[in-house]
């Protein structure tokens, strides 16, 4: 699509690390979509992100309108340089597209010993707001993280949507139907048909007024510290305005404590139920990534088809590939 070999790596590399640990959603399944945005010149696709500028504990990522994975990882490596000099630090990502996944930022931060937050607010409004029926908010996913046991750190990543978008579109792409409460159709009525969103449709936030709220947050906070404005007011309706926060949690306590607690907690919650009924945030992504590394990823016809098509636009043969 035009990205210098480093850049096409960092987004292949994170696309299917995606796929690894079970968020089929955020995948190679976006090779479609970000195709589309070099096209339409949404995406600069040889662009470069930079500190644009660093005051204390705080610092201004530039994503250039490049791509979004690159952009992170450049705000990653800042805001855990920073966070070691100050206990805590904040880094601001300005100017990018889809960012991919947040929970491998945050996770890469709480390898790093360090708690890690962070929040985007996902252009073009696409989520109904509680009690509403139109589209004003974006996704706005948001990703928590701590350092845990021997095997994975503690992640929590998830859209303020009832369902991310991008999974109503593996739905619709596979013939499923997806489930209900998720989606209101053009006319506000509730609806289990993912092409709906595409016509008009509009998704539901999560959790009633409570996931709504968070989700409102998001969009102003992420959106106007980013300068991509709230996805009901940004100009260009795509972007994500991204914050990602980071705390050395050894100015607190040992490191070696916080993970040995993390540990006798593990054990404590997986007694909790039955065996295997009970997985801790990040778990599911761990077991996934161990199945999957060793049997490999399945891909529905329908995405195998769609990726296929893209290849061909760019002369890219597939053959023995997928």
């Amino acid at each position: 699509m035009g990205a210098p070999l480093d850049l096409a790596s960092a987004v292949a590399k994170s696309l299917v690390l995606s796929n690894l640990v079970g968020h089929d959603s955020h995948g190679i399944i976006r090779l479609m979509e970000y195709s589309g945005w070099v096209q339409s010149g949404n995406l600069i696709p040889n662009a470069y992100p930079k500190v644009e500028w660093t005051r204390e504990s705080t610092s201004l990522i530039d994503g250039g309108w490049g791509w979004g994975q690159s952009a992170s990882y450049l705000a990653t490596e800042t805001v855990i340089d920073s966070a070691r000099k100050y206990g805590t630090a904040t880094v601001v990502l300005s100017k990018t597209n889809h960012v991919g996944r947040l929970g491998e930022y945050v996770d890469l931060i709480s390898k790093a010993g360090m708690m890690g937050i962070a929040f985007c607010n996902t252009g073009g409004p696409i989520v109904a707001p509680f009690g509403g029926v139109k589209r004003v908010l974006g996704t706005n996913p948001f990703a928590w993280s701590v350092p845990g046991s021997a095997d994975f750190d503690y992640v929590l990543d998830f859209s303020t949507a009832v369902v991310a978008a991008g999974k109503i579109i593996m739905a619709g792409m596979s013939g499923e139907s997806i489930q209900p409460g998720s989606l209101l159709d053009k006319a506000g009525k509730p609806s289990v048909n993912a092409s709906d969103l595409a016509d008009g449709g509009s998704l539901l936030a999560f959790g009633g007024h409570k996931g709504s709220g968070l989700s409102v947050l998001i969009d102003v906070a992420a959106g106007i510290l980013s300068e991509n404005m709230p996805a009901a007011i940004s100009d260009s309706g795509f972007g994500n305005g991204t914050i990602f926060i980071a705390v050395d949690v050894s100015r607190f306590v040992s490191l070696d404590l916080f993970k040995s607690v993390a540990s006798q907690f593990e054990n404590i919650m997986h007694n909790a139920g039955e065996p295997n009924s009970v997985l801790l945030p990040g778990e599911f992504e761990y077991q996934t990534r161990c199945d999957r590394e060793v049997n490999g990823i399945s891909i529905s016809s329908g995405i195998r088809e769609n990726i296929e098509e893209t290849a061909k636009r760019y002369g890219v043969s597939l053959s023995g590939l997928l």
